[in-house]
C-alpha cells in the first residue's frame, strides 16, 4: 500500500484526533474523530488503509464509489482497500462516517494510471520502527501475529523499492527468536533484527536466520548497527566482560574489534563501554558512542583511528559541583561536546557529515548541574564543526554529503524539523513544506530521518498513537516503480 496524505483538518481542539464532526443532541455530545481527512492511493497495487476513529455513540460507514471498498472495520477503526485505477485520470470518493447526528468524511484520492510521481509508501504496520538499506533498495519492517496461547509468530518483511515486490519471511516463532525490532539492512536484503537476549540475527530475503560470529573471549552476543551499501561491512558492538562494551567491525562476516578511545567523554576513567552504530555507504567511516552512565559522547573511526566527533570544540572544564550524598561541593568534570545515543542514521551517505548535538555543561554559584543543546554537524573532510547556536534545544538528525542537513524541534520524542543548507546556513524551511517542494508529496506530520546517496528515496519518521500509548513509526518517499 502506498499511501500519501494530502491534507488534514485542523480545528483548535486539544485532542489525539482531528475533531471533524459534532453535534449536541438531548444534552448528549455526539462526535466523530479521524486521524486525516484525505489519503491517496497509487493506481494499483495498493494493500488496504486501516484509519482510526473515535467516535460516540456507535459509527456507521458508507461509500460513494463502487472502487473503494470497506474491508474491515471495529469499534476503533475501519480499514479501506481500492480497486486499481485503469484510467488516464485521478479520481475521488468519499467514505461518509456517521454516529447519531455527527458526521465526518474521508476523502479517498487515487492517483491516474501509471503516473510517474514519487511514491510515499507508509510502513505503519509494523509495531517497531522499520529500517532502510543504505541506497533505498530495501525496506524492513516485522509483523506480528498473536497466536491463542500468546505467543507470537513473526514476519520479517521486506519492500523492494525498485521492483515494488513484497517478500514475507517466516513464520518465526517467538518462543525461537523474538524478534523486536530491525537495526540494519543491507542492500543485498540482509536484515539484521534486535530480539530479547540483547543480540542482533542476521535474517536474509531467501529466509536464512544466522547468528554472528564474534571474537574469541566475548560472554555477549553481537549487535549489528550499521552497514556499508555493499553488505560486505557490518558496525556494531557487544559485550566482552561485565561492565565492558566493545565496538566490533565485520569484514565478510569476519569480527575484529576497533580501536577505543583511551579515555571516557569526560576524561575521568578508562572507556568502558563504547558501541559503533554507522558507517558511511563504503564501509571507510564509521561513528558511534561511549557511554558512562547517562553520558552518551561521540565518537568515529576514519582510517582505523577513533577521535571525538567535533574535537575542534570538544573540551573537559573541572568544575565545583554539589554532591546530594555528601552535601557539598567536590570537583567534577564538565565537558562541552559533540553528544548522542542509539540513533542509527546520524552519517551522510559518504561520511562526510556527521550530525549530532553539541551540549554545552554548566555549574551555578551553588553547585547545582545545568546544560544548553544545539543541532551541530562534524564535517570529517576539514575536521571542524557547524553548530546552530541561534537554535537551542534541538539537534542535529541526518545529513546529505553535499550538507543539506535535517534538524529536529527538541531532543527527545521528536515529531518534527526542518532543513538547513550547512553550506549558505540558509534555513530551507520545515521538512514537510520540503517534501512539497521538491518531491510533490504532500505530507501532514513527520520529518526526515535518511536519505540515499543520489537523494532519490528519503526516509523519515512519523509519531503514532494507540492504545498502548505513543510510539513512532517510519514512511518513505522514492522513485514509482
Amino acid at each position: 500500500m502506498h499511501m500519501k496524505i494530502l491534507s488534514a483538518a485542523c480545528f483548535a481542539v486539544c485532542l489525539p484526533f482531528a475533531l471533524v464532526g459534532c453535534a449536541e443532541v438531548d444534552e448528549e455530545y455526539q462526535y466523530v474523530r479521524i486521524e486525516e481527512t484525505t489519503y491517496s492511493f497509487a493506481d494499483c497495487n495498493n494493500e488496504p488503509l486501516t484509519i482510526r476513529i473515535d467516535a460516540t455513540p456507535a459509527w456507521e460507514a458508507e461509500q460513494s464509489a463502487s472502487w473503494i471498498e470497506i474491508v474491515d472495520r471495529t469499534d476503533s477503526s475501519i480499514t479501506i482497500g481500492v480497486s486499481d485505477n485503469d484510467l488516464d485520470e485521478e479520481r475521488t470518493g468519499k467514505v461518509l462516517i456517521t454516529a447519531g447526528n455527527a458526521s465526518a468524511e474521508i476523502v479517498i484520492v487515487q492517483l491516474p494510471h501509471e503516473n510517474d510521481s514519487p511514491l510515499y509508501t507508509d510502513y505503519g504496520r509494523y509495531p517497531k520502527e522499520a529500517r532502510m538499506s543504505p541506497s533505498g533498495r530495501y525496506v524492513v519492517g516485522i509483523r506480528h501475529e498473536v497466536q491463542p496461547d500468546n505467543t507470537f509468530l513473526l514476519y520479517p518483511t521486506f519492500h523492494d523499492l525498485q521492483t515494488g515486490d513484497v517478500t514475507v519471511v517466516g513464520p518465526i516463532s517467538n518462543t525461537q527468536f523474538a524478534f523486536q525490532k530491525v537495526h540494519a539492512v543491507t542492500d543485498q536484503g540482509v536484515a539484521f533484527i534486535y530480539e530479547s537476549r540483547n543480540v542482533t540475527v542476521g535474517v536474509s530475503i531467501d529466509g536464512d536466520v544466522f547468528e554472528l560470529d564474534l571474537p574469541d573471549g566475548y560472554m555477549g552476543g553481537a549487535n549489528v548497527q550499521g552497514c556499508s551499501a555493499d553488505g560486505r561491512i557490518w558496525v556494531g558492538y557487544a559485550t566482552k566482560t561485565t561492565g565492558v562494551i566493545n565496538p566490533i567491525i565485520w569484514e565478510d562476516g569476519v569480527p575484529r574489534e576497533l580501536e577505543k578511545p583511551e579515555l571516557n567523554y569526560r576524561g575521568d576513567a578508562p572507556a568502558k563501554q563504547v558501541m559503533a552504530r554507522g558507517c558511511s555507504a563504503d564501509g571507510s567511516i564509521i561513528y558511534g558512542t561511549q557511554w558512562d552512565n547517562f553520558t552518551t559522547g561521540m565518537i568515529y573511526w576514519k582510517d582505523g583511528k577513533v577521535e571525538n566527533v567535533g574535537k575542534d570544540i570538544y573540551r573537559v572544564h573541572e568544575e565545583d559541583v554539589f554532591n546530594a550524598g555528601s552535601d557539598e561541593l567536590v570537583k567534577a568534570n564538565l565537558v562541552d561536546g559533540m553528544r548522542c545515543t542509539a540513533e542509527l542514521t546520524k552519517m551522510s551517505a559518504g561520511g562526510r557529515w556527521i550530525a549530532g548535538m553539541f551540549q554545552k555543561e554548566f555549574a551555578n554559584e551553588e553547585g547545582m548541574q545545568y546544560s544548553e543543546k544545539y543541532p551541530a554537524f562534524y564535517n570529517t573532510e576539514t575536521e571542524t564543526t557547524i553548530v546552530l547556536e541561534d537554535e537551542i534545544d534541538c539537534k542535529g538528525v541526518a545529513v546529505t554529503d553535499d550538507g543539506i542537513a535535517i534538524v529536529s524541534i527538541g531532543t527527545s520524542a521528536m515529531t518534527s524539523g526542518y532543513v538547513v543548507d550547512l553550506n549558505t546556513g540558509a534555513n530551507l524551511g520545515d521538512c514537510l513544506s520540503w517534501l512539497r517542494d521538491k518531491y510533490g508529496i504532500i505530507l501532514t506530520q513527520g520529518y526526515i530521518i535518511q536519505f540515499t546517496p543520489d537523494m532519490n528515496v528519503v526516509f523519515g519518521r512519523r509519531m503514532t498513537e494507540s492504545a498502548q500509548g505513543v510510539g513512532f513509526c517510519t514512511w518513505s518517499v522514492s522513485p514509482r516503480v
